[in-house]
């Protein structure tokens, strides 16, 4: 799950504007047949995936909201649930928050420092990437796709 911990200094934010893009993401979520929903019962955390089920914070920013469920699909599609016993959690964090620093990197958001903040709370670091860097490729590209091919129909 993303969260903004307690950190000093505060992670940063993701900021710039998402257009069609966040429409187009969760109609690709829901098309993966992943119910999504919001509850202000996951604070301090801004979304949580549940294997199927995505729940996000209420009121985030529209990028940050992107980002956040960028994030939460990357887990949904890398089975992270399923995977929890052989996976570590920095594993997890690391796959996800990667892809999710690519899809808002291609559509033209401003990610800052925000994805290394968050990888690095998780302890991971360049080594962690390496080992994951086909499922984090694999996963953005879909994502991509759909993202993308909708914005050319347009």
């Amino acid at each position: 799950s993303r969260s903004m911990c307690r950190v000093s200094p505060p992670p940063a934010t993701v900021t710039a504007e998402v257009g069609g893009f966040r429409d187009r993401l969760v109609e690709f979520v829901a098309r993966q047949g992943i119910q999504l929903e919001y509850d202000e019962g996951i604070a301090p955390a801004l979304g949580v995936s549940k294997g199927g089920q995505i729940v996000l914070l209420p009121g985030q920013k529209k990028a940050e909201e992107f980002a956040t469920l960028a994030h939460e699909i990357a887990h949904e599609m890398l089975g992270h649930a399923s995977r929890h016993a052989e996976t570590t959690k920095t594993v997890r964090e690391t796959e996800a928050e990667a892809v999710s620093f690519i899809v808002c990197s291609a559509i033209g958001l401003e990610t800052g420092t925000a994805s290394s903040d968050y990888i690095l709370l998780y302890s991971g670091n360049a080594e962690t990437l390496t080992e994951s860097l086909m499922a984090i490729q694999q996963t953005s590209g879909k994502i991509l796709n759909c993202l993308l091919d909708a914005a050319e129909s347009n």
